[in-house]
């Protein structure tokens, strides 16, 4: 059958009786049976193939798996003279010699399943079996799994360092004069007596530990981000992250880390990129966030809401008009609660 499409064209088949999705297939096994090929012997070899055709695309869909063209030709002869219910059997077998899985590497990885963490190790059998008997007799035990672990490290292993996070909410009576932490420069306040300080003179009389402060005013919303031994670079990230350490639409657990900037306003639209106009959005959120803020598109599809900010805090609202809506993870200060 494949043969006898020599010299047909695509139109001439579904005026046949062909749909477009056979005809491109029969011109497809054409050219591969019966077009040009260094690999001769072995074309004429599958082009005797008594196969039909749907298991002579099944045939296709197997060799497609091979990575060198000689290999292919080899599998296709084999498997296009083989018995149909053959087919899947020797192209495993070819394929687990020729094109074996890669082997995974050993070591750490983590998976955010919902509201939760899933940590998995990959390690040898041996060090796999004595680990599950260890946890398993020592269920709930993380006391003494942290004992083990540091006995095994030892005094010449690094220990892991915490880099400590804190929003500091600021008193009410202290009036912002001016932020403009996008251009680099200094937040300033001034107390009731008519001081003036700088935030991070507000923060350095707290703080001494090494880590990064996001200052948040009651009224204003957050001001800055400081770190007490330098500036966070880039600031405007972090301070969009520790807002919304994970995506801001809700019901999503992306981390932020993991996350893109969103420009509330895009800046198509004249948005800025300062820090009352950033959210954390993943990927695909970014994605389906509607930019323009019209509930539909063009051609009447409704879509599927828009990411906004309320009291520096990112939110979705549905569509215009309706309620902002938070993630559970957001960080909530007083002049948010209500809006929430």
């Amino acid at each position: 059958m494949v043969a006898q499409a020599e010299g047909v064209s695509k139109s001439q088949m579904v005026a046949w009786g062909a749909t477009p999705d056979e005809a491109d297939s029969m011109l497809g096994l054409w050219s591969v049976y019966f077009g040009q090929t260094p690999f001769t012997g072995l074309q004429r070899r599958a082009a005797a193939s008594p196969l039909s055709l749907p298991d002579l695309l099944r045939v296709e869909k197997h060799v497609a798996k091979v990575k060198k063209q000689r290999d292919k030709w080899v599998l296709r002869a084999q498997l296009s003279t083989s018995a149909p219910e053959d087919i899947d059997r020797l192209a495993k077998a070819f394929l687990d010699e020729h094109e074996p899985k890669k082997a995974p590497e050993m070591g750490f990885r983590s998976r955010r399943l919902a509201d939760r963490d899933r940590f998995v190790f990959d390690t040898d059998k041996l060090l796999g079996a004595r680990l599950r008997a260890v946890l398993g007799a020592k269920r709930g035990s993380l006391e003494e799994l942290e004992e083990a672990l540091d006995k095994a490290a030892g005094p010449g292993l690094p220990e892991a360092v915490v880099k400590l996070n804190l929003i500091v909410p600021l008193d009410a009576d202290l009036r912002l004069v001016h932020t403009d932490a996008q251009d680099g420069r200094e937040a300033v306040f001034r107390t009731v007596e008519g001081a003036t300080l700088t935030g991070a003179q507000v923060l350095n009389a707290k703080f001494e530990e090494s880590g990064r402060v996001l200052a948040v005013h009651p009224a204003e919303g957050k001001i800055n981000l400081y770190d007490t031994e330098r500036f966070a670079n880039p600031k405007q990230f972090m301070a969009a992250a520790l807002m919304n350490p994970t995506c801001s639409w809700p019901g999503c657990y992306a981390p932020a880390v993991e996350c893109q900037v969103n420009h509330v306003v895009a800046v198509k639209n004249g948005g800025l990129t300062n820090m009352n106009n950033l959210v954390m959005a993943c990927g695909y959120h970014n994605g389906v966030n509607d930019d323009d803020r019209c509930g539909f598109t063009r051609r009447g599809k409704k879509l599927r809401g828009y990411l906004d900010i309320l009291d520096g805090v990112g939110c979705r609202i549905a569509y215009p008009g309706a309620s902002a809506q938070f993630n559970a993870s957001a960080y909530r200060f007083p002049a948010d609660l209500t809006a929430a």
